[in-house]
């Protein structure tokens, strides 16, 4: 089934196409809103649009954001697109209703 993805804008568009290919629904924030979107923007799509936000920023930790929304959050920027979307692939294996993650789930620990 997979998951339904909202790719932050932070992170490279080539992950959402990475997740496609693995059979997740994945949208990058610029091809379902504006460049530049506030982070309440993109919780507020998310939540309308039962996404998760995958994301290395940081501000998405906050308690106003993962009210509304699972994160799937990473920390290192290094990261290439590859590794995360296999990342984000691996959780959903090990859990494959979204609903049963915890509000923020750091994919660097699904190795």
């Amino acid at each position: 089934m997979g998951y339904r993805v909202l790719v932050d804008e932070n992170t490279s568009p080539r992950v959402a196409e990475l997740l496609r290919g693995k059979g997740h629904d994945a949208i990058h924030v610029h091809d379902a809103l504006e460049e530049g979107v506030t982070d309440r923007r993109i919780t507020a799509f998310a939540s309308a649009n039962d996404y998760l936000v995958l994301t290395h920023d940081d501000d998405f930790l906050r308690p106003e954001h993962r009210r509304e929304v699972r994160i799937l959050y990473y920390s290192s920027d290094t990261r290439d697109s590859y590794d995360i979307a296999d990342q984000v692939d691996r959780a959903s294996q090990y859990v494959p209703d979204p609903s049963d993650l915890p509000r923020v789930t750091n994919i660097g620990d699904w190795s």
